[in-house]
């Protein structure tokens, strides 16, 4: 729980995450997840008493210490770096059944006895119903119908110079990632300049870093949903209409994802997307007493601004009460 794993995912929102610190200034797990590799010089990993003696109770998970690269003395230097890549599903973990063999095992355990369907709907009509989908050639793989092939490209532009007392670096690098659920993606920006200053025995530095993200997610919804699916509930209605839900032929159950077509809603108009702006501002000065002796002294200044946007048709599915899907 405390150390890399799926950045984003393990540890956002978790209160047994570690500590990140970027360049002696504490950090979010948003910006570390956005940080342009190419600019990381060095991660250590702190997880010992020494740790909570340095940074307090904070460290009490853990720290996550990133330096990145300072800019060197010299001539003006210029670095470029791109990246692509492909963003595929893996569905090799997956081993369902298919219509057929789905339909032969609700009958083996009992599904269709006439306990399980004291209503209207007798046992006989449950089962003819899917057993006619089933020999009119109904076999829906629903784990692909949601997933789709992606693209990903990242670029980096560094420039820095200086001398032995004034040193300067600019970057710029922009990420897109499109995620493996269809229309789903996310987009970063990233522009920070850094400033030091050497005079006798201080040294100043101030960075300064915009960063601008934008995310949208997919109006497939939830994969889990698919993977619940039956394979003998078709897409599409005998008239070519997408099928918003299907009877409730198990009885007394009340899973949900089981008796609506989790397609429907990519079909409806449809907005879940959110924009993230955040400028820093981080000022630290070092006073060297001796080589093995130093004074420290930051202050970080950091502002975010955070707008969403959702939308859902009045006839999406989650407005659907559980009373009506099983009517």
């Amino acid at each position: 729980q405390t150390s890399f794993a799926n950045v984003r995912g393990d540890y956002e929102g978790n209160p047994n995450q570690p500590l990140f610190i970027l360049d002696g200034f504490e950090t979010t797990i948003e910006k570390v997840f956005d940080l342009d590799m190419n600019r990381v010089a060095s991660v250590t990993l702190l997880k010992d008493a020494a740790a909570k003696a340095i940074y307090g109770s904070k460290a009490g998970n853990g720290v996550v210490v990133i330096e990145t690269v300072r800019p060197k003395s010299g001539e003006l230097r210029v670095y470029y770096s791109g990246d692509f890549g492909i963003e595929a599903p893996d569905l090799t973990s997956y081993d369902l059944m298919n219509a057929e063999e789905k339909l032969a095992y609700e009958v083996k355990i009992g599904m269709y006895s006439p306990d399980t369907h004291p209503g209207i709907i007798t046992a006989h009509q449950s089962y003819k119903k899917v057993y006619d989908d089933v020999q009119r050639g109904v076999n829906t793989y629903w784990l692909s119908k949601p997933l789709h092939v992606g693209f990903s490209n990242k670029h980096s532009l560094t420039l820095e110079g200086g001398d032995e007392q004034m040193r300067y670096q600019f970057g710029v690098s922009y990420n897109s990632v499109s995620g493996v659920m269809k229309e789903s993606g996310r987009n970063t920006l990233n522009a920070n300049t850094t400033l030091s200053y050497t005079y006798r025995n201080l040294l100043f530095r101030n960075t300064i870093e915009f960063t601008r993200n934008w995310s949208k997610n997919s109006p497939y919804g939830s994969f889990s949903d698919y993977a619940a699916a039956n394979p003998y509930n078709p897409i599409y209605n005998d008239e070519g209409k997408m099928m918003k839900t299907y009877k409730n032929h198990i009885g007394k159950s009340t899973s949900l994802p089981q008796y609506q077509n989790p397609m429907y809603n990519a079909s409806l108009p449809y907005k879940d997307e959110e924009q993230i702006t955040m400028i820093t501002d981080n000022l630290s000065v070092d006073y060297f007493f001796t080589p093995e002796l130093r004074f420290k002294g930051s202050a970080a200044l950091t502002k975010t601004l955070d707008h969403s946007d959702k939308y859902l048709s009045p006839n999406h599915t989650s407005f659907t009460s559980t009373d009506a899907t099983k009517k």
